[in-house]
């Protein structure tokens, strides 16, 4: 039976994340495991460190991943809404790939991450995507300045984090579905008329200038191109791996700040199905591709040292391998 996922932005509510796992085990559709899309503000980890300890002890649900949005605070630059379109179409793409069954929520973090996240499923589909609907009054005792007050009293947490749903419509959180079309049957034809590769068809020129990624004489605009870039670096990423990433114990007096690291990884790439240290060595930073599926990145962390990691990808062919490896620059940069 396939997996079932969720796949959700998180703000400084994290009720909206237990809300939303609640409505969908009231419709039988409890998820396996869940996927945050976080950005480094302090109050977004807060609520994640709360979810992380409470999902395994309340819901029984163990496999709950962060992923990062680089450095950034907020989806507040061009640079930081191309990151996480990146991002985000990269996760729908390598979980749909190995058949897991997505259910996206964009009811949590800030304005523009639910639209991206929207965009990115329009691009790359989902089994449902939704925003979770709270009454006012309830939905302010889920924020994370209103749940710290209670840190040392565990039932009026849960209380806060799963508000009955045996009471009328419009005194309880529902579901709001929303409509959208997937576009990735068609992610060839539009890949390839926005990088010139051939001149596309009638329809497929008509969707690009109406959505202002082509001028009307064929040419990719600036916009096309960022789109583009985008969907060029997701389309050849190997698919998801199936269950937990294997993080091994490291034997250093950085094992803390390379576990850390590893969990960052393992979390953004669900490709990366074990990571382990390797031999460590003096130079500069960089990432090496060893066929056919091993990515060893040398990275200094903040220390004199460079520390080596080894990560096994899902990666079945050389163009798989090189896709991951260029993903993985691309997050090194942005996360310096």
């Amino acid at each position: 039976m396939a997996k079932k996922l969720l796949i959700a932005t998180l703000g400084d509510s994290p009720a909206v994340i237990t809300e939303a796992i609640d409505l969908l085990t009231e419709q039988d559709l409890r998820p396996d495991g869940v996927q945050l899309l976080i950005t480094q503000d302090s109050e977004v980890r807060e609520g994640l460190n709360l979810l992380i300890e409470h999902l395994p002890a309340h819901d029984g649900i163990s496999w709950i991943k962060p992923v990062p949005i680089a450095s950034y605070g907020d989806v507040d630059t061009p640079e930081a809404a191309v990151e996480f379109m990146q991002v985000a179409c990269g996760i729908l793409k390598t979980y749909r790939d190995a058949g897991y069954r997505l259910f996206v929520s964009i009811a949590g973090g800030r304005k523009a991450m639910s639209a991206l996240l929207a965009l990115a499923v329009q691009f790359y589909g989902a089994e449902r995507l939704f925003h979770v609907w709270v009454p006012p009054w309830i939905e302010e005792k889920g924020e994370i300045t209103e749940l710290r007050k209670w840190k040392d009293f565990p039932d009026k947490i849960n209380e806060a984090l799963h508000p009955s749903l045996d009471v009328e419509e419009t005194d309880r959180p529902r579901v709001v579905d929303l409509p959208f079309i997937g576009l990735f049957p068609l992610l060839n034809d539009i890949r390839a008329a926005l990088k010139g590769e051939e001149p596309p068809s009638r329809g497929i020129k008509q969707l690009l200038t109406a959505n202002a990624l082509m001028t009307g004489g064929g040419e990719p605009t600036k916009l096309g191109q960022t789109v583009a870039a985008i969907l060029e670096g997701v389309e050849g990423l190997p698919p998801a791996r199936q269950g937990e990433c294997k993080i091994a114990k490291f034997q250093h007096h950085y094992a803390n700040m390379l576990e850390h690291f590893a969990r960052e990884l393992s979390g953004r790439f669900p490709f990366v199905t074990e990571i382990r240290g390797g031999e460590w060595r003096s130079g500069e930073g960089k990432v090496r591709v060893e066929p056919p599926n091993i990515i060893r990145i040398f990275e200094p962390l903040g220390t004199n040292f460079p520390l080596q990691l080894i990560l096994t990808t899902t990666a079945t062919t050389q163009g798989q391998l090189e896709a991951a490896r260029r993903e993985i620059e691309r997050y090194l940069r942005r996360r310096k």
